[in-house]
């Protein structure tokens, strides 16, 4: 699910008046936001508390840590700081709503509902009511969310979370045509969201209509090759189509995703029962790495970062995915920083020599592994690698 957080502070005057008084202020959020797009959250936290050294009006310092906390998963550290902007500025818009996000990924969803008609008495937006909505169809109560979702679109006719929340709903319902007439609307708008995409497909399979969408679920598991219901849909597509092979071997695979899937599960609910527990979190992203969802699984390694700072074996798995999302750059900043802090970690120097080495950067590679000699003079890896960079 998709927690949509309010970025900004509403009252832009406020803010530009800052900026102007001293624009270290919204120099150092800017540089936090940007970390935080990256999972470095102990950074952006860090320039957070650099932003509020500057700042007389400390409104968008104390969002901008709830935000950071609220990824983090830490919700009562969040709750704080958005208690925090609310004694700053009681108006500031998106507290209320991200209270309400946080309170939903609790199961907390009546509580939620509360925090989310909260942010709509400061005015009417498409957020949080289609927040509202998401918020009564887990309570069950599927004709107010069925209205909240369709208040959403009178203020937004193109808002295409909104439509896409409505198709589920109908889907739910049993009504696979309004929900195929909703899923097409989120998908016509937004034809790149696989999400999007994946429940129109599925849509027209159940409507009898598979043919229609091999080529798209064919291209969903090729971007998410993890997910279970493209491959599974996939292959009955392909068998009413009459390619029974493939159908089956779709079938097969959605199998042998399920259970990958259902270890995901497992570790997920770990990581709810013991949120303090960095190898928890290092636990479900190898899992989330080993199913190819390597933008989740960075999330989780950071987050273990930051509940074990000086853990250096989840500072080199970090590192290793940075190679497997084929970001050598930050892949070697890592490595780097993680000698500097602990020289003596040989398999850290090694991997090192090997990504300078693919990299054209031999000196620097032949530098990492000397290295190694000076510590350990019979290491028989270093010393096979220089031999074959010779």
């Amino acid at each position: 699910l998709i927690f949509l957080l309010y970025c900004c502070s509403s009252n832009e005057k406020q803010t530009a008046n800052e900026t102007q008084i001293n624009p270290n202020v919204n120099r150092f959020l800017l540089q936090g936001s940007d970390l935080l797009k990256q999972h470095n959250f102990t950074q952006a936290l860090a320039f957070a508390d650099s932003a509020d050294k500057y700042a007389t009006q400390k409104a968008d310092v104390h969002f901008f840590k709830g935000r950071v906390y609220s990824e983090l998963g830490r919700f009562a550290e969040a709750e704080q700081a958005y208690k925090n902007t609310l004694e700053d500025m009681p108006g500031y818009k998106g507290v209320w709503n991200n209270l309400g996000n946080n309170a939903y990924r609790q199961q907390n969803f009546s509580l939620a509902i509360d925090f989310y008609k909260k942010e709509l008495t400061l005015g009417r937006a498409t957020i949080p009511l289609r927040a509202l909505g998401r918020a009564f169809v887990e309570l069950g109560q599927t004709d107010s969310a069925r209205a909240y979702f369709e208040k959403a679109i009178e203020l937004d006719d193109k808002y295409t979370a909104a439509y896409f929340n409505l198709a589920q709903l109908e889907e739910d319902e049993g009504n696979l045509k309004k929900a195929l007439k909703y899923s097409s609307r989120a998908y016509g708008i937004e034809p790149e969201n696989l999400e999007y995409r994946y429940v129109y497909s599925t849509l027209l399979v159940q409507l009898n209509r598979g043919s229609e969408a091999i080529y798209n679920l064919k291209e969903i598991v090729r971007q998410w090759p993890w997910h279970h219901g493209a491959h599974y849909n996939l292959g009955r597509a392909l068998i009413e189509a009459g390619q029974q092979v493939d159908g089956k071997k779709y079938l097969e695979q959605a199998e042998q995703v399920r259970a990958a899937q259902a270890k995901i599960d497992h570790l997920e609910n770990t990581v709810r029962a013991l949120p303090d527990d960095p190898y928890s979190y290092a636990a479900l992203a190898f899992a989330l790495r080993k199913a190819g969802r390597y933008n989740d699984a960075m999330h989780s390694y950071k987050v273990a970062l930051y509940l074990d700072q000086d853990n250096f074996d989840i500072w080199n798995n970090v590192a290793n995915l940075y190679l497997l999302q084929g970001d050598t750059i930050t892949a070697l900043e890592t490595y780097n920083y993680i000698v500097t802090r602990n020289p003596e970690l040989t398999d850290i120097w090694l991997n090192m020599g090997v990504v300078y080495a693919l990299s054209n950067q031999k000196e620097k590679a032949r530098n990492a592994w000397n290295r190694i000699l000076v510590a350990e003079p019979n290491n028989a890896s270093a010393q096979n690698f220089l031999r074959k960079l010779n």
